[in-house]
C-alpha cells in the first residue's frame, strides 16, 4: 500500500462477511470459501485504494487519509465491482465473479457485469437502478442514480474520452462518442452522436442542446461542495 488508509474492517473480516452474504443469497452446492475470497481481495485492494484516493469527496479521502467502510453503499457497491472484474481479468473463478455481479445488484440495484472495463479511477454517486455497459471509459467517470450506458441493436457501446458527470436519470447509448470535461444533465439522453470537449449537454437525441462547460468536473458536485 502507498496510501495512508483507514478501513471499518480488516481483509480477513471482510472476506467472512463477503462470503457470508454470498452463501446467504447463492445457498448452492458450491460455497465461497472465505479463506479463498481473501486473497483475491488482498490482491485487488490496492486497484480499490488507488481508485479512492483519486477522488476528493467525503467519506473517501479525507486529510490525506484513504477511507473504505462497507458500510457506505456507494463505496460498498464500487468495492464488489472492481473485486468481481479483477477475479474475472486474472483469470480467476467465474463462478466467483458472477455471485460478486449478482450481489451487487441485490444489494444496490446495480447491474455493472464483471467483464465491463470501468476505468481506474471512477465514482457511482448513491446509483440505485444504474446499468453501464461494456463502453470505452476514461479516468474520473460518475454516475448518479439511474444512469444508463448501453448499446442500440447493433452491439456498438458508446466511447468517452475523458472525465465524464452523467447526473441522474441520463443515458448515452449507441455509436457516442463523448469528449472531455462533459456534464450530462439530469435526465439528458445521448443517441449515436458525438459530443465535443467542455460541454453540458440538455435534452434528448436527435435534439440535443449543448451549452459550454466552463468549470472542470472538479469544480462541480459531487467534488465540490460549497
Amino acid at each position: 500500500m502507498t496510501v495512508k488508509s483507514h478501513k471499518s474492517l480488516d481483509n480477513t473480516s471482510l472476506a467472512d462477511y463477503v462470503a457470508r452474504q454470498l452463501n446467504h443469497f447463492f445457498p448452492d452446492r458450491d460455497p465461497v470459501d472465505p479463506l479463498q475470497l481473501r486473497q483475491w481481495i488482498d490482491r485487488a485492494e490496492e486497484r480499490v485504494y488507488h481508485c479512492f484516493s483519486n477522488i476528493r469527496k467525503k467519506y473517501f479521502n479525507e486529510d490525506g487519509t484513504v477511507h473504505f467502510n462497507h458500510l457506505i453503499s456507494d463505496q460498498y457497491c464500487m468495492f464488489l465491482y472492481m473485486l468481481s472484474n479483477y477475479i474475472y481479468r486474472e483469470g480467476g473463478y467465474p463462478g466467483l465473479s458472477t455471485k460478486l455481479y449478482n450481489l451487487n445488484k441485490a444489494l444496490h440495484s446495480v447491474d455493472i457485469y464483471f467483464t465491463t472495463r470501468l476505468p481506474d479511477i471512477f465514482l457511482l454517486v448513491h446509483p440505485l437502478g444504474t446499468i453501464i455497459g461494456r463502453a470505452q471509459f476514461s479516468d474520473y467517470f460518475i454516475a448518479y442514480q439511474g444512469c444508463t450506458v448501453g448499446c442500440l441493436n447493433d452491439g456498438v457501446f458508446p466511447e468517452f474520452r475523458g472525465k465524464t458527470i452523467m447526473y441522474a436519470n441520463s443515458s448515452v447509448l449507441g455509436h457516442s462518442v463523448i469528449g472531455d470535461n462533459v456534464c450530462l444533465a439530469a435526465g439528458s439522453t445521448v443517441v449515436n452522436e458525438t459530443i465535443g470537449d467542455n460541454k453540458v449537454v440538455l435534452g434528448n437525441s436527435p435534439g440535443l442542446t449543448l451549452k459550454e462547460n466552463h468549470k472542470d468536473i472538479h469544480q462541480r458536485p459531487p467534488y465540490h461542495y460549497g
